[in-house]
């Protein structure tokens, strides 16, 4: 298999399992082992079957207001970044491109992998395979992210002033 390195953001429970945040977030996430992607429509998300990754191990949209990755399950559950392989075999970009979407809307990619640009700058690997290699430390992550150029900071600007705006529209 053709594989390629990405980033995914997991919560880990007290016991120190893995757990997706959103999507299938009850079930497991075994580290180093090969997990094939399930097709699972989810009420409140966009149908868009696959294991979704990163390309850095950064997501400011979904960053606290302090600018952390804190758990929204409980205070004994944390969020946690981890390098994962993915599934190169196939590039369905070319295929995906065409359909009104951008996206596989009713099905995971087979075998393979197409890249999914979300509002703003935000670009998805979606895959059909994951496995699991490390969760990375905090250091490491911000020296993956240096090494790209990525101001995390400057990143999370705007969704700390949204967030600000809405407190203050609470208030």
């Amino acid at each position: 298999m053709k594989t390629e390195i990405g980033y995914k953001l997991f919560e880990m429970n007290p016991e120190g399992k893995l757990f997706p945040l959103f999507i299938g977030k009850t079930k497991e996430t075994e580290l180093n082992k090969w997990l094939h992607a399930e097709y699972i429509p989810t009420k409140g998300f966009a149908c868009r079957g696959g294991w979704h990754i990163g390309t850095i191990p950064s997501a400011p949209w979904l960053m606290s207001f302090d600018g952390t990755y804190k758990s929204q399950r409980s205070k004994y559950w944390k969020r946690v970044w981890c390098e994962v392989e993915y599934n190169a075999n196939n590039n369905y970009d070319e295929e995906v491109n065409l359909l009104p979407k951008k996206c596989f809307v009713d099905k995971c990619p087979k075998d393979g992998f197409y890249f999914f640009k979300e509002t703003g700058n935000r670009i998805w690997v979606i895959t059909s395979d994951i496995k699991v290699n490390k969760i990375l430390t905090e250091e490491e992550r911000k020296q993956i992210l240096d090494a790209e150029g990525f101001d995390e900071a400057k990143e999370f600007e705007p969704y700390k002033n949204a967030m600000l705006k809405r407190m203050k529209k609470g208030a």
